[in-house]
C-alpha cells in the first residue's frame, strides 16, 4: 500500500514545484512595459533595454546515445578507385556522417546591454542567423533577470527550460505510477477472487477428491 502514496506525492510535489515558475511566466507575460524611465521599483513591470551584439561563437557537445549508423541498401560492386591522393572511401564517408550525427551545436552569442553589462546567452539557430555581431535589438527585463531577446521581429526567450519541464516530468512520473500500482491491485483482487471461487467451488462439490 506504500506505493500506491508515491504517485500521488510525486503528483502533488511536481505541482508545488512548478506553481511558482509557472506563476511568475504567467506574471511575466501580463506585465506592461516599463516606462522611460523606469520607475525605481520595477516589480510589476518589464524593462526594456537597447542591445548590441557584439560576437557570436559556438560549440558542440557528445550527445550520449549516438544514432545507429543508417541501414544503406545493397550497392553494386564498386568500380576500382581512382589512385588519386583525394579519394575518398564510401566508408569513411558513412563513418563521418555517423560522427557529425552523433554530436549536437550550440548557438552563443555575447551582447551589450545600454547599461554597459556584457552579456552571454545561449540561442536558438533561427535567432543566431540574424544576430551578426554589429546587429541591434531590445534586451527584456523581469526581476532583474534578462529573460527575452528580441531582433526586429525574431524573439528569443531565456527562461530556464528545466523549472517549466521538471514539474511536469514530476507530474507525469506520479500519474504513471499511479496507474501501474492501481491496474497491478486489481489484477490482484481479481486473481484472488478467482482463487477463492475455485476454492469454495471445491468445497462444495459432493464427489470426494
Amino acid at each position: 500500500m506504500a506505493a500506491l502514496a508515491v504517485g500521488p506525492v510525486l503528483i502533488a510535489g511536481g505541482v508545488a514545484l512548478g506553481a511558482g515558475p509557472f506563476a511568475d511566466f504567467e506574471a511575466f507575460e501580463r506585465a506592461p512595459f516599463c516606462a522611460s524611465p523606469p520607475p525605481a521599483d520595477t516589480r510589476h513591470c518589464v524593462t526594456r533595454l537597447p542591445m548590441t551584439v557584439i560576437k557570436q561563437s559556438t560549440y558542440t557537445t557528445e550527445d550520449p546515445d549516438p544514432p545507429d549508423p543508417p541501414q544503406l541498401p545493397p550497392q553494386p560492386p564498386p568500380q576500382p578507385p581512382p589512385m588519386g591522393p583525394f579519394r575518398v572511401a564510401p566508408p569513411t564517408v558513412a563513418r563521418l556522417r555517423v560522427v557529425a550525427a552523433s554530436r549536437t551545436t550550440h548557438y552563443k552569442i555575447t551582447v551589450r546591454t545600454a547599461d554597459g553589462r556584457y552579456r552571454d546567452f545561449e540561442v536558438e539557430h533561427g535567432f543566431y542567423k540574424v544576430a551578426k555581431a554589429g546587429t541591434t535589438g531590445t534586451a527584456e527585463i523581469w526581476h532583474g533577470r534578462v529573460v527575452r531577446l528580441r531582433i526586429g521581429a525574431h524573439i528569443n526567450d531565456e527562461w530556464p527550460d528545466w523549472k517549466l519541464a521538471l514539474p511536469v516530468f514530476i507530474v507525469l512520473a506520479g500519474v504513471i505510477l499511479s496507474i501501474v500500482v492501481v491496474t497491478r491491485l486489481i489484477k490482484r483482487r481479481v486473481r484472488e477472487r478467482r482463487r477463492k471461487r475455485r476454492l469454495s467451488g471445491i468445497q462444495r462439490s459432493p464427489w470426494p477428491l
